[in-house]
């Protein structure tokens, strides 16, 4: 699943791109088997390797690539890496009620998540998606466009013969810009 960005409503932060991957945990789970060590040097990085995590790990990244819109030139695995840091607090709570809206189609409940770092040429093609309507530029280079800082999240679930995950890929607030909704969150506290 993939689409043009998802507009957001009145004092929400937005676009959103937002990628679906459900995948026969057997022919994932077979397809790591046969990669083995070097699956998991190619498609996750450190942090994402552990018992069990290949086929999630696999199906979380399909679910990104089609947020971004498909494997852009120059594409690589380590384009999207999990990452310490939580999702933006209005980011975090779009991906849950998706997720439960995938859960109730498929059955299937998504109890793994993580936030994801995305970078390189999947970082640029997100951006490019999600760069601002009014085509701001890049103060000091005028031909090249302001690409924002995009950020990744995920959720997953296995279950029923079945590995579904779900992810969406927004713009960051970055270094030095504020969560807007995070903001008024702590205002109202």
């Amino acid at each position: 699943m993939s689409g043009p960005p998802v507009p957001m409503g009145p004092g929400l932060v937005g676009p959103v791109l937002m990628g679906v991957d459900i995948v026969a945990a057997d022919r994932l789970d077979r397809a790591v088997s046969r990669g083995g060590e070097t699956f998991g040097r190619v498609v996750t990085g450190p942090a994402e390797r552990g018992p069990g995590s290949g086929s999630a790990a696999f199906s979380v990244k399909e679910s990104l690539i089609k947020a971004v819109g498909g494997r852009p030139p120059g594409f690589a695995w380590h384009d999207f890496e999990a990452v310490a840091e939580r999702p933006e607090s209005w980011a975090a709570r779009l991906l849950d009620e998706a997720a439960e809206d995938l859960a109730a189609a498929t059955g299937l409940q998504l109890t793994g998540a993580a936030g994801y770092a995305v970078r390189g040429a999947c970082g640029r093609a997100a951006g490019a998606r999600l760069r601002p309507a009014s085509g701001a530029r890049v103060p000091d280079m005028p031909d090249v466009p302001d690409m924002p800082d995009v950020a990744g999240a995920a959720r997953w679930g296995r279950g029923d013969g079945l590995v579904v995950s779900l992810a969406i890929i927004y713009r960051a607030a970055g270094p030095g810009r504020d969560d807007p909704v995070r903001d008024r969150e702590g205002a109202a506290r």
